[in-house]
């Protein structure tokens, strides 16, 4: 083998080492940040239902609070569940499961209104 052929041979060697060193830091430096935009992607899809849900739960507030305006029954009903009651009127609230007999009564576990006028 000649000197030439010899050192070719090296050169080679050391451009294909280290092209191979820069493709191995290169998939070690973005490896991390793979993962890292992994995790991002899984918490976004987290937030972003909270998003709806809570969106949900706006459009049921709204809902309500249109009906406040407009529903005088169900401001009396709100006002009842709350334990706000008219001059006369008796609001009786079980809020324990009761059993009688060995039998679940639901009658019991709900809030009844007696108007007493």
């Amino acid at each position: 083998m000649s000197p030439q052929n010899y050192w070719n041979r090296i050169y080679r060697t050391a451009a294909l080492a280290a092209v191979g060193l820069a493709l191995i830091g290169v998939v070690f430096a973005f490896f991390p940040k793979v993962n890292r935009f992994r995790s991002y992607q899984e918490t976004r899809t987290d937030l972003e239902e909270d998003i709806r849900t809570k969106e949900e739960v706006i459009k049921e507030l709204r809902r309500k609070q249109e009906r406040f305006s407009t529903d005088k029954h169900f401001v009396q009903q709100m006002a009842h569940e709350i334990g706000y009651a008219h001059e006369g009127e008796t609001i009786y609230q079980f809020n324990e499961k009761s059993k009688s007999n060995g039998v679940n009564d639901e009658a019991r576990n709900t809030q009844i209104r007696k108007n007493t006028e």
